[in-house]
């Protein structure tokens, strides 16, 4: 399954667009270049970007359809019944209503996503402005090396922001609303994110390339890292990080954001959340109507109705998709109505 999420991330989103444009720049010249920029020839930039988004799209939901709907046979269909075994909330499931509407969205998100991947190629394609660099040598060793912290901190911690600012009211509401109407996350609602908040999240994401001297490889490296990991995050599956992995979280750290919704910002690093004081903490409630900038309510301030519903809501995590294999957050009420 991770290949097959590899090579999805690799092509869904058009980003293997723009590798092939600097494969071109790279074996028209670019290798014997190490200091110009090779022209690529192009019409026009509009007929060269028809041709790409023709590409993008057709591939991109062609992977969309094909991989998401393997996971959703693998897991959804073939172990129905079994959900105590893999499904982070093992007793819910999306309504049927949203399960089609998360295709929806999740289609629209593809024609934004692919348009600016086939935008950004057809700029490199045509002789385009940016810092990403082919040969291995026109920069040291230690560039190369380095750039991979620097980009993926960069892109991540940018991102974590982004995705913060978005559960703002204004915000929330008229964009990022779209994508948690699914409270319990599955591949198809990957890219069901409202178009405007996917652009931005995408741009922020290549602008390294026009900051600094980047590598293709570890400049497209970390984009395939980045796309597997909000696949399998958006599964409802009750995947691990591996040992190799102390800074990326479990996929019941974002279920747990699309549960509770204002807190777990973080994607591909859960020490964001933990610095500015956004991740889960076992004594606040958290829910859509709590506060959007990740607090939450203090347990001692819940009526007794909600804490009845906050117990409830900690007994659908599946304990199982801890790392712990327990639910460090379940609580337990005492007769006098205390919660501990």
């Amino acid at each position: 399954m991770i290949v097959l999420a590899l090579i999805a991330a690799a092509l869904m989103n058009g980003d293997w667009l723009t590798v092939v444009a600097h494969a071109q720049k790279y074996f028209d010249g670019g290798h014997q270049q190490l200091h110009h920029r090779p022209q690529l020839s192009c019409t026009s930039f509009y007929d060269e970007f028809k041709v790409q988004v023709f590409w993008a799209m057709a591939i991109g939901y062609g992977i969309y359809f094909g991989f998401c709907g393997y996971l959703e046979w693998k897991y959804y269909v073939k172990r129905r019944g079994q959900e105590t075994q893999w499904k982070c909330q093992p007793n819910r499931h999306l309504p049927r209503h949203l399960f089609w509407d998360q295709i929806k969205w999740g289609c629209i998100g593809l024609v934004a996503t692919n348009a600016v991947s086939a935008a950004v190629a057809t700029h490199v394609k045509c002789g385009g402005f940016s810092k990403v660099y082919i040969a291995f040598g026109q920069y040291p060793w230690w560039w190369w090396i380095l750039q991979w912290p620097v980009i993926f901190l960069q892109q991540d911690y940018v991102t974590y922001w982004i995705h913060r600012s978005f559960h703002s009211k204004f915000l929330f509401k008229h964009f990022h609303s779209v994508h948690h109407k699914y409270f319990q996350p599955t591949p198809w609602s990957v890219t069901a994110i409202h178009p405007v908040e996917l652009i931005v999240v995408q741009l922020a994401m290549v602008t390294p390339i026009f900051i600094y001297p980047v590598h293709w490889i570890p400049f497209y490296g970390l984009a395939l890292y980045t796309y597997y990991h909000g696949i399998v995050q958006h599964s409802g599956v009750a995947l691990k990080a591996q040992w190799w992995q102390p800074w990326q979280p479990d996929c019941m750290f974002h279920d747990n954001h699309h549960q509770y919704c204002h807190v777990n910002y973080g994607f591909n690093c859960f020490m964001w959340d933990k610095i500015h004081g956004s991740m889960r903490k076992i004594d606040r409630c958290y829910s859509e109507h709590t506060d959007s900038w990740g607090s939450g309510r203090p347990l001692a301030e819940l009526s007794s109705k909600e804490r009845y519903r906050e117990i409830q809501e900690r007994i659908a995590e599946n304990p199982i998709a801890y790392r712990e294999q327990f639910n460090p957050y379940l609580l337990q009420q005492h007769i006098d109505g205390d919660i501990q």
